[in-house]
């Protein structure tokens, strides 16, 4: 009884924890505004529990293919990226997409060509989930401050090598045909070489990592496989270099992507500059290109970001209460782990009892049997 009334009581406390357990994790919330613009990469941290986020660009773009009949796209686009912190810190829901409004030059569309179009279409959209898996910053023997030494704390360290670790996934939903496999001249290519239409819903799957190096730079790097159920898959790298200046407020940035399906495969680099307006919102500006000519590629963005931020801390008074909840679930774990070892013991004592005074009463049994018949002959 006593033992079913401490399993009970143990089974009472273990779902309380499991239950608050999300409350104090080491949380990826932080007080200023974690935006992964003015890139395109993702960042392994969320954005937090219960926290909203809009990052918007308006960009400029202009492509020359040369092998196309000089064919060429002159346009704007507006580009978004929602994200919002689920019930746990570690994981992120995440909607990417954009619009665009294009003039296309010397194009071949159904057998037709075209000196000049205009087209307004929704681009691709990502829908997606992002999960931290490892975070090194929890371990506070490799990311502790040292109090003792200002040149230690600021020197690299080769723990400073193992990186935050996110996994992501999710799905590209094509609403239009106008751009497939990233190729703005798609349809032209389509034309000539009879190249299969993407699918209009594929999965696709990545890993992002992030290195902190002496306090001001951030290390991003991301690879994941799109178009997983298409004819063609896409591998897409990037590469995203973060600094923050004197002035905190101030971050510059450079980035490298590369993409590769057997339709487009391209490079492109990609410089920008950001600002930090206030803790929940920042500004950038950024400038990229391609570095081939089929097609040529360069483009400037100007972006925003904003946080709606309804995360909530858990007190000290409720960090220490669900520490010594946790501290009572441990000791009861031993407590009981002790008591059965204490019953299993007497269990087998009692056993061996019950053997010896058997064998003690057969004997004795034995015992009176013989002194009977001696009696019975006298």
């Amino acid at each position: 009884m006593v033992l079913n009334s401490l399993n009970n009581k143990m089974k009472k406390h273990l779902v309380i924890f499991l239950f608050l357990a999300p409350l104090i994790l080491s949380a990826q919330y932080t007080e200023t505004i974690n935006s992964n613009r003015p890139g395109t990469s993702h960042g392994a941290f969320s954005v937090g529990k219960n926290v909203l986020q809009f990052e918007l660009g308006i960009s400029q773009l202009n492509l020359n293919h040369k092998y196309l009949d000089n064919s060429s796209v002159e346009g704007n686009s507006i580009n978004y990226n929602v994200r919002y912190g689920l019930h746990f810190e570690s994981l992120e829901l995440f909607l990417k997409g954009g619009f665009i409004k294009r003039e296309i030059k010397n194009f071949t569309i159904n057998g037709r060509f075209f000196e000049s179009r205009d087209e307004k279409f929704f681009s691709e959209h990502k829908v997606g989930l992002k999960y931290l898996v490892f975070d090194p910053f929890k371990n506070k023997k490799w990311h502790g401050e040292n109090l003792y030494s200002w040149k230690a704390q600021r020197r690299i360290k080769l723990t400073d090598l193992i990186p935050a670790i996110s996994v992501f996934a999710g799905g590209d939903i094509i609403l239009v045909d106008h751009i497939q496999y990233d190729d703005h001249f798609y349809r032209t290519k389509h034309q000539q070489y009879l190249y299969p239409d993407q699918a209009s819903f594929s999965p696709f799957f990545g890993i992002a990592t992030q290195n902190h190096f002496k306090g001001k730079w951030v290390v991003v790097n991301n690879i994941s496989i799109e178009n997983l159920v298409g004819e063609y898959s896409n591998i897409n790298y990037l590469f995203t270099l973060t600094h923050n200046l004197t002035n905190p407020k101030w971050s510059i940035f450079a980035e490298f992507q590369h993409f590769d399906n057997q339709i487009y495969s391209d490079n492109l680099v990609k410089f920008g500059i950001a600002n930090l307006l206030s803790k929940n919102s920042q500004i950038d500006f950024n400038v990229g290109a391609s570095l081939k000519d089929t097609p040529t590629y360069s483009y400037f963005d100007l972006g925003f970001s904003k946080r709606f931020d309804w995360h909530k801390d858990v007190s000290p008074e409720e960090k220490e209460r669900l520490k010594k909840l946790k501290e009572s679930i441990k000791q009861q774990k031993k407590n009981q782990k002790s008591s059965n070892k204490s019953s299993k013991k007497l269990n087998k004592q009692n056993k061996k009892d019950s053997k010896v005074n058997k064998r003690n009463l057969r004997k004795s049994n034995k015992s009176n049997k013989s002194n009977k018949k001696k009696f019975l002959i006298f």
